[in-house]
């Protein structure tokens, strides 16, 4: 499934946009954006569930490739990634 998934997620975490006084380092800037990818990732499960779909998580992805692949600036983090397609047992 994860390689012929139609549906590719990349997760990415602006660090710019965190500037509130929790966020003085780059370790609480990578905490909270793993959490609340986890949050949203969670909604995907859960979507994926209800309308019969597959999905995982990839968090062992080559970040520095993928991040020069689409471009992002230095200030935007991977994550990780999340494929969704159906199962390849049904």
């Amino acid at each position: 499934m994860m390689r012929s998934a139609p549906i590719g997620l990349i997760y990415v975490s602006d660090y710019t946009r965190l500037k509130t006084f929790q966020f003085k380092n780059d370790d609480n800037k990578w905490f909270t954006s793993s959490v609340d990818t986890g949050f949203i990732s969670q909604n995907v499960y859960l979507y994926c569930a209800a309308a019969n779909l597959s999905t995982a998580i990839l968090a062992l992805v080559d970040r520095e490739k993928l991040h020069k692949l689409i471009g992002l600036n230095d200030n935007e983090k991977i994550v990780y990634t999340q494929v969704v397609g159906k199962s390849l047992n049904d």
